[in-house]
């Protein structure tokens, strides 16, 4: 039994003369030609490739929450790097506009430039109600004037702003023409939102002047007429500036959507609901530091009593922070309407990108082991 071969396949001992078992009937020998298979070796095993990916696609990480420093940074990192332009028009619009203010006031005022007084017929006792009509129809014109003004570029600027701040390419003139296009819309949200801040400050401040129209006025009802107009003009005033706020992304929304002026007015209350203190954060220190700078320009050139140097001290002035509120109002836009996305590429369509940072990840359930071989 020691000679005994065992079949390989059922193990039972056979004579060792036998070329098949007698047990299942299998061929106990190999033939001659053939050779023993080769012994595996784990080593010799081919790792696993993992099936081909395309080129890897990496999302944008999300913008920049619309905070108070986001919107200034973004602001005078967009000025800074488009200072030529952005000086170029805002200090030809300023020149513009001064030469054409002065004018008015020569037809009107009879003087050219800037009154020198707030009450340009004398002392307050002493107003007349003519020079009253002239001061409020001077205000008239100059407001509609500067207007028509700064809806011609203002539009056009914007969106000049919001795609630098993209990191798109557009030119100067290309941006004009589009703010010419848009410039009805953009001069009748203006005007609208003008009319409306007026509305809110303009009636009180005629009750405080009243008193000092002329005529005998009882005392009494004076110092009631002036109370009563402070407390309406402080009331007025707050929501004036809660208005004047929310409704201050008119422009981009305009130019960016091609809304109309009241869909584009409409557009930025719902924008700023939420960002309001935001919003009036950046204004608050954007306009101090730019009034400060344009108090350093205009002060000292206005010791030279001429309306002509100071009507260029001005220009000079709005050439270096008059694109402040437009070039804010752009980026505040943009960081509003940008949500963070993380879609497939249109260009991988196959691709399953992986989560964004700090996501919760679903755990994949262990490779099933392989079936085992047949028989």
């Amino acid at each position: 039994m020691s000679a005994s071969k065992a079949c390989p396949v059922c193990g039972a001992l056979n004579d060792p003369t036998n070329a098949y078992c007698i047990q299942c009937g299998r061929p106990l020998f190999a033939t001659p030609t053939a050779s023993p298979p080769p012994t595996p070796y784990p080593s010799a095993t081919p790792p696993a490739v993992p099936p081909a990916v395309a080129y890897p696609y990496l999302p944008s990480p999300p913008p920049r929450h619309a905070t108070a420093g986001t919107i200034l940074s973004g602001m005078f990192d967009v000025w800074t790097k488009n200072l030529k332009e952005f000086f170029v028009v805002f200090f030809v619009l300023a020149l513009v506009n001064g030469l054409l203010g002065g004018l008015v006031a020569l037809a009107i005022l009879g003087t050219f430039g800037p009154s020198t007084g707030f009450f340009p017929g004398g002392p307050p006792s002493g107003i007349p109600a003519s020079a009253l009509g002239n001061l409020l129809l001077f205000a008239i014109i100059s407001i509609l004037a500067g207007a028509i003004l700064s809806s011609i570029v203002g539009g056009g600027m914007t969106e000049y702003a919001v795609r630098r701040f993209r990191g798109e390419s557009i030119t100067l003139e290309r941006a004009l023409r589009r703010g010419l296009d848009r410039f009805l819309s953009i001069l009748g949200a203006n005007l609208l939102l003008t009319l409306l801040l007026l509305a809110l400050v303009f009636v009180p401040f005629l009750l405080i002047l009243l008193p000092f129209t002329g005529g005998t006025v009882n005392p009494g009802t004076a110092i009631g007429a002036i109370c009563g107009g402070f407390v309406l003009l402080a009331i007025g005033g707050l929501i004036a500036l809660y208005v004047g706020i929310a409704m201050s992304l008119y422009a981009p929304a305009i130019m960016m959507e091609n809304a109309t002026a009241t869909s584009g007015l409409m557009r930025s209350w719902r924008l700023t609901k939420r960002h309001w203190w935001s919003l009036f954060g950046a204004m608050f220190a954007a306009g101090i530091l730019g009034g400060f700078i344009t108090l350093v320009i205009t002060i000292p050139i206005s010791l030279l009593r001429s309306p002509f140097a100071t009507i260029l001290a001005a220009a000079l002035a709005n050439g270096l922070v008059g694109a402040w509120s437009v070039i804010l109002a752009a980026v505040a836009y943009d960081l509003l309407v940008r949500q963070p996305s993380y879609g497939l590429p249109p260009y991988y369509p196959s691709v399953t990108l992986p989560p964004p940072a700090g996501a919760a990840q679903t755990p994949q359930p262990p490779p099933a082991p392989p079936p085992p071989p047949g028989p």
